[in-house]
């Protein structure tokens, strides 16, 4: 798989925050809170009385792009606000949650099931243009991510999902454009791209006949339990 990430600036419309051979780095705050968007997207919330086993790969879970550019350095951390949404959502369908180190797991019944999601590629592309007297920021941001889950007693794969969410995103400002300015418009692109694909993913799940029948099936053992 490729990972592609660029970023393409029009300097002469960029007022840089510190003047002579020092770089500026530059974090821009990702979200963790789901928005309307992804709550659309997912359709329906249904709480399953289903204690689930959550194992985020490491290269999704600390996923981060890094990008140096003359005097900017960005860094977005979007492993961090992947999984938290993504644990947000899922506690909205899910009675318990359980979370994993290693994708292996002893056989005993703390856990229904279990979850795996893997990162499969991710494309970035920034830009800044300027118009007659705006400064745009302008940003591509798609995840490519597959998740899946096994019942853990029969170790069999019970559901397989996968998504290409992709967001575009133009951010405007009047006159200049910091890069500061700049990092909250990718930043938005971002937060837009991981609550697609969450989203995506809840409601693949939701449409799984093959799924529901182990939910059912889990929720009928665990009827009785606090």
């Amino acid at each position: 798989m490729r990972n592609t990430f660029s970023l393409i600036f029009v300097l002469p419309i960029l007022m840089f925050a510190v003047i002579g051979c020092s770089a500026v780095n530059v974090a821009p705050v990702l979200n963790s809170s789901l928005s309307m968007a992804a709550f659309e997207k997912m359709k329906k919330i249904e709480p399953h009385n289903v204690k689930l086993a959550l194992y985020i790969e490491p290269k999704m879970k600390e996923l981060q792009l890094n990008q140096n550019l003359s005097l900017g350095r960005y860094t977005f951390d979007i492993g961090n606000a992947f999984s938290a949404k993504l644990i947000k959502a899922l506690s909205y369908n899910f009675k318990n949650l359980y979370f994993l180190d290693t994708p292996e797991y002893a056989e005993n019944d703390f856990a229904d099931a279990i979850m795996y999601v893997n990162l499969q590629d991710i494309d970035a592309d920034f830009k800044a243009r300027s118009g007659f007297s705006n400064v745009y920021a302008e940003s591509y941001v798609r995840f490519s991510i597959r998740a899946e889950i096994k019942d853990i007693g029969e170790k069999k794969t019970v559901w397989v999902g996968t998504t290409q969410a992709k967001t575009t995103e133009s951010h405007q400002e009047y006159g200049s454009m910091a890069y500061q300015e700049a990092g909250r418009g990718y930043a938005i692109a971002i937060d837009n791209a991981i609550d697609n694909a969450i989203g995506d993913l809840i409601n693949d799940m939701s449409k799984s006949q093959n799924l529901r029948m182990y939910l059912e099936k889990w929720g009928q053992r665990n009827k009785g339990e606090n």
